[in-house]
């Protein structure tokens, strides 16, 4: 069973959708809620706020988020994009009466444990859940801060933290030195366009994020013919972005077709490498074009470009929770039960039967929710995670 909640102090970490829908659970509940958030609200989706939802707006806000927002609501049946999602209910959420007062911004969680207990004090013992949680935090300026809480709920995400380019997850020759010239999430191509235009540009990953930004770069394309972008994928698909057939959210039918067409069909200028993997980076001496090694198929080929684009999934920081005992897949790197839980599912809408047993994190009163709950695996839909909140604090009443 999930240990009760008759202690208070609840502490979340993020503000993002599931960091806030946790906060509002919480407070129904009654528990003293403190939301610490490293950014600003809604961070990360800010970082691709230019990109539309897959889902429906209806799918991504709990009932109660709904009642608070009431007619300020946009129609349920909206495709927004990021950052309009961010503007109409992350925003006026994170200033409601209910949660104003709660969210602490500019804090970055670096550490947490049991008061004066590390990984090894007292593991399965009783006495350890006896001892509240003690977190650290940090500003911009560097400065440290340090709460106390009876229950813990990570929803810190994984989006800061992006997969290495190279073979079977590890960094590339040299791509570490040069980490600051790739970029690693989604860019708003269209509003950066004169960044793009006439360049030359590595565009690395066959998933959603990929599939939105080859799109763009086309567009960018058409009006600058003389733009060229090397597509990396390591399928050998010809359509590289997987399918889900008669897809129920026609935005990401939408975007995937436009992306595997791109690669049935591609223009001039545009070059699919199919078996690809990044080899080796290095920078072209008394320049800042990046020398490009990749091994496709059987062959290697070099390519000087003036960009990278490495959109090869994401990882969760676990740095935080070193001295808990949260037990994660080895797998996904997400909490070990939910692994199980999720092993046979291939497609994110699916139901998933969750029993409260997969919800525990191996750390009595710290719960790992949202996306991180998912590690590596990227069939996580906001509609998901309140249902898992929902689970969470059924089991908690």
């Amino acid at each position: 069973m999930l240990t009760s909640s008759a202690r208070k102090r609840a502490l979340v970490i993020g503000a993002g959708p599931m960091g806030l829908e946790t906060a509002l659970r919480a407070h129904t509940r009654g528990f003293e809620v403190t939301v610490l958030e490293a950014g600003r609200v809604g961070e990360h989706i800010r970082q691709w706020g230019h990109i539309r939802l897959f889902s429906p707006l209806g799918m991504n806000v709990s009932a109660h988020a709904k009642k608070i927002l009431g007619e300020s609501l946009p129609p349920l049946d909206a495709i927004q994009t990021g950052a309009e999602y961010v503007a109409t209910v992350l925003e006026p959420l994170a200033q409601s009466e209910v949660l104003k007062d709660r969210i602490i911004v500019d804090r970055k969680v670096v550490a947490l444990a049991r008061a004066g207990l590390g990984k090894m004090g007292l593991p399965n013992h009783p006495l350890r859940t006896e001892r509240s949680f003690r977190v650290l935090a940090e500003d911009h300026a560097g400065s440290e801060h340090v709460y106390q809480a009876d229950l813990v709920f990570d929803a810190s995400g994984v989006f800061a933290h992006g997969n290495w380019s190279g073979s079977a997850g590890m960094p590339a020759l040299g791509e570490r030195k040069l980490d600051q010239r790739i970029i690693r999430h989604p860019i708003d191509v269209e509003s950066e366009a004169a960044r793009f235009a006439g360049k030359k540009i590595l565009l690395l990953g066959h998933g959603h994020s990929a599939a939105n930004t080859i799109v763009a770069l086309a567009r960018v394309q058409q009006r600058a013919p003389q733009t060229q972008i090397i597509w990396a994928v390591r399928s050998d698909r010809t359509k590289p972005v997987s399918e889900v057939a008669d897809d129920p959210l026609h935005e990401r039918a939408a975007v995937v077709d436009a992306a595997n067409a791109l690669a049935l069909h591609p223009p001039e200028n545009l070059r699919v490498l199919r078996r690809a993997t990044l080899e080796e980076l290095q920078t072209v001496e008394g320049s800042n074009i990046i020398k490009a090694t990749l091994k496709v198929w059987k062959t290697s080929e070099a390519i000087e470009v003036d960009e990278i684009i490495s959109l090869t999934g994401y990882r969760p920081n676990l740095d935080m929770l070193r001295e808990t005992t949260v037990e994660f897949s080895s797998v996904t790197e997400g909490t070990r039960g939910l692994h199980k839980a999720l092993s046979n599912i291939t497609d994110c809408l699916a139901k998933i039967e969750v029993n409260p047993n997969d919800l525990q994190s191996g750390e009595p009163n710290l719960f790992i929710v949202g996306v991180k709950s998912y590690g590596r695996n990227s069939g996580f839909l906001l509609q998901s995670g309140n249902d898992q909140l929902d689970a969470i604090f059924a089991a908690l009443m």
